[in-house]
């Protein structure tokens, strides 16, 4: 017996570290609890992995972002959006720009860049991440900065909630249960759907639209032009979660399913190259510093290794110009709005609180001066035409 029960233990684990099946953690694979939460407490009643028994649902951190981090801070692993160097490249960004503020001087004036500025300050004690200490609501809407963590987004266990189910947590039809509850899995990132409570902290908070229609490379999150999240539709329907007025109103960029390109955007975006270069061609104009949707609903069409540009139908989306998760710079920009030239962009050598590769590291790993020049001008050009 002991031949037969040593192999099947080894195909288990194996199976279980096959790529592909990694991902299955929260889906009901392996771990799939305990890797969250503490299940079983000590006889002397505290619980284990952890001193503080006071602690929500059991988390095995001190809250639900240090919880993720366990996982999601680790060095080298491709699931990484913490890092200690802003050495991650994923779509969403890295959370270590929260923690950078940056100074500088020009013309006699003192500028900042601050770290509660550059990202979603979500809070996980644990990595010394803090509640936002500038605002009192998110921007546009009135979602509380101390609710704010990384399940105020995604969602854990995996669920699209449809129909109005309001149950508990259901069996996940990965097992291939006939759940009669029309429940489904596998929102783009665990993007909480229509009636998500934007997590277990956030005082009835109750999303409105669905996660957006996007896919991306399941185990290889580093963003260049030929991979990098390929976004469908809905994506700014979603931010509107919790961002209630950024879709509507006067001096607003129009975002969204509406916000459909005209004819002309599609031809700058398609041969602009960079600033004194219109020669590009559709086939290859995809910048993954300013991404669109393709304005489809159907995930399977969409490619995230295309490099082609945006055709008819395609639109704008907040993800257009900002980041997810947290940049560099200002207003989670994905380049430095408040600059004319992109080579002027902060961080830069010199500045106050700049270390290491900061500059590097906040346009991807990009030389930006080598592949778009000296005196590139914002990359809003790529679809105005206006350097």
């Amino acid at each position: 017996m002991r031949m037969p029960i040593s192999l099947f233990v080894l195909a288990t684990l194996m199976t279980f570290s096959l790529p592909g099946i990694v991902g299955a953690f929260h889906e009901g694979g392996v771990n799939f609890c305990e890797g969250c939460h503490v299940i079983h407490k000590s006889p002397s009643g505290q619980i284990q992995d952890r001193n503080d028994s006071t602690i929500p649902m059991d988390l095995k951190g001190l809250d639900a972002s240090s919880t993720c981090l366990r996982c999601h801070a680790q060095s080298g692993k491709f699931y990484n959006v913490l890092s200690n160097d802003g050495s991650t490249y994923s779509a969403g960004g890295d959370f270590y720009w929260l923690k950078k503020t940056f100074t500088w001087s020009a013309n006699d004036k003192f500028y900042q860049s601050s770290g509660d500025n550059h990202g979603h300050n979500v809070v996980a004690a644990e990595y010394g991440l803090h509640q936002e200490s500038m605002l009192n609501s998110a921007p546009g809407g009135i979602y509380s900065p101390s609710a704010l963590g990384c399940t105020s987004c995604h969602d854990p266990h995996s669920r699209t909630v449809k129909d109005g189910y309001t149950g508990e947590i259901p069996v996940s039809d990965s097992y291939g249960e006939d759940l009669g509850i029309k429940i489904t899995v596998g929102n783009y990132r665990l993007l909480g759907g229509i009636g998500y409570n934007g997590g277990a902290q956030a005082g009835g908070v109750t999303f409105n639209h669905p996660a957006p229609v996007a896919v991306a490379d399941a185990q290889n999150w580093v963003e260049t032009n030929s991979n990098h999240t390929a976004y469908g539709s809905g994506m700014s329907e979603w931010c509107n979660n919790c961002h209630s007025d950024f879709l509507t109103g006067n001096g607003k960029h129009p975002v969204g399913n509406d916000a459909t390109l005209s004819s002309t955007f599609i031809s700058n975006y398609n041969s602009y190259v960079k600033t004194g270069d219109i020669t590009g061609t559709q086939a290859t104009a995809y910048l993954a510093l300013l991404p669109f949707e393709s304005g489809t609903a159907d995930k399977w069409s969409l490619d995230p290794s295309s490099t082609s540009g945006p055709a008819q139908g395609a639109n704008l989306m907040c993800l257009t110009c900002h980041r997810a998760h947290a940049s560099s710079f200002k207003d989670i920009g994905r380049w430095d709005f408040g600059t004319t030239f992109v080579a002027d962009s902060h961080p830069r050598p010199g500045d106050g609180g700049a270390t290491g590769n900061d500059m590097r590291n906040s346009y991807y790993g990009r030389d930006m001066v080598a592949e778009f020049g000296l005196y590139q001008r914002r990359l809003c050009n790529k679809c105005h035409l206006l350097d």
